[in-house]
C-alpha cells in the first residue's frame, strides 16, 4: 500500500504542516504530573479536571505538557468514555454488521499502534471534547469519524512516514486514507483534517 504524503496543495498538506508546527511538548508542572500519576494508578481511568485540560490544550493549541505515551492514555480513556455515553443512548452500531465492542477494540488498537502522535491528534481531541456539535446521537457515525482520524500513518513532530505494520489495522486502511486525502470517503461529506469542512454532519 502507498504511504501517506504531505500533498503539494490542498487541505491535507495544510493540516500536516500546521500540526508539525504546533505539536510541541511543553514542560509538565508538578500538579499535572501528580494528576497523571493518579490517573495511571486508577483502575477506572477517571479523567479529572487537570487532565481534561491537557486534552483541551491539545485541541486548541496542538501542544501538550504530556509525552505522547501519556497523552495517548488520556485519549484512549476519553474515547472509551464518549463512545460509552453515545452507545447507552443510541445502539445503531450493529447496522454496519460489526458489534460495538469489536469497533471499540479496533479504535483502541489503532491508537495504540502510533509510536508518535498522528498528525490528526489535534482534530481528534477537538472531536472528543465536543462530539455532539457534529454527531447529535449516532454512535455509528461518531465511531466512524474516530476511525477515520486514526487510520493515518503520518506522525508529528518529525512528520516521518511510518508505514503500517503488516497485518495491522493501519496497513489495511491505507486505501481509505488515500480516499480521505482526495475527499472521496464513501461518497459522503469529506473529512478535512484541518477542520475547514464538517465531518459527515448529522442532521
Amino acid at each position: 500500500p502507498k504511504s501517506a504524503t504531505c500533498r503539494s496543495s490542498g487541505s491535507l498538506r495544510r493540516g500536516c504542516c500546521q500540526q508539525r508546527q504546533l505539536l510541541e511538548q511543553k514542560p509538565m508542572d508538578a500538579a499535572t504530573s501528580e494528576a497523571f500519576e493518579a490517573f495511571s494508578s486508577s483502575p477506572d481511568k477517571t479523567i479529572t479536571a487537570p487532565l481534561l485540560e491537557m486534552i483541551q490544550e491539545m485541541a486548541t493549541s496542538g501542544q501538550s505538557r504530556l509525552e505522547w505515551a501519556q497523552l495517548k492514555q488520556l485519549i484512549a480513556a476519553k474515547i472509551q468514555q464518549v463512545c460509552t455515553e453515545y452507545y447507552e443512548v443510541t445502539k445503531d452500531v450493529n447496522q454496519s454488521g460489526e458489534s460495538y465492542d469489536t469497533i471499540l477494540k479496533r479504535l483502541m488498537t489503532l491508537l495504540e499502534e502510533f509510536p508518535n502522535a498522528p498528525f490528526t491528534a489535534q482534530r481528534l481531541c477537538e472531536l472528543l471534547l465536543d462530539p455532539h456539535r457534529i454527531y447529535t446521537t449516532s454512535t455509528r457515525k461518531l465511531m466512524n469519524a474516530l476511525e477515520k482520524l486514526l487510520t493515518v500513518s503520518s506522525t508529528v513532530p518529525a512528520m516521518q512516514i511510518a508505514p503500517g505494520k503488516a497485518g495491522s489495522y493501519q496497513a489495511a486502511a491505507e486505501y481509505d486514507l488515500g480516499k480521505l486525502a482526495a475527499g472521496e470517503i464513501g461518497g459522503t461529506t469529506s473529512l478535512e483534517v484541518d477542520g475547514t469542512s464538517p465531518m459527515d454532519v448529522e442532521t
